[in-house]
């Protein structure tokens, strides 16, 4: 079963999606991603769990005040 999360706002994107994810973690998954508005689309994903993510995030950040995060 997947988990969709959504932002609209003036904070930390990333922060704000990852959340969201965090709380649906235990659903199991395979994979993981956040997209990201802002002037252009950013997208960040991976196999595994959520941690793999975060290290993505900590490398190469998605800014924006748009954005969506999904697991699969």
């Amino acid at each position: 079963m997947c988990g969709i999360v959504g932002y609209i706002g003036p904070r930390n994107l990333t922060n704000g999606i990852m959340v969201g994810l965090e709380r649906r973690e235990y659903r199991g998954y395979d994979s993981c991603g956040i997209a990201a508005v802002d002037g252009g689309l950013t997208i960040r994903k991976t196999a595994g769990r959520l941690q793999k993510l975060r290290e993505i995030l900590a490398r190469d950040p998605a800014k924006g005040s748009i954005g969506v995060g999904h697991t699969r």
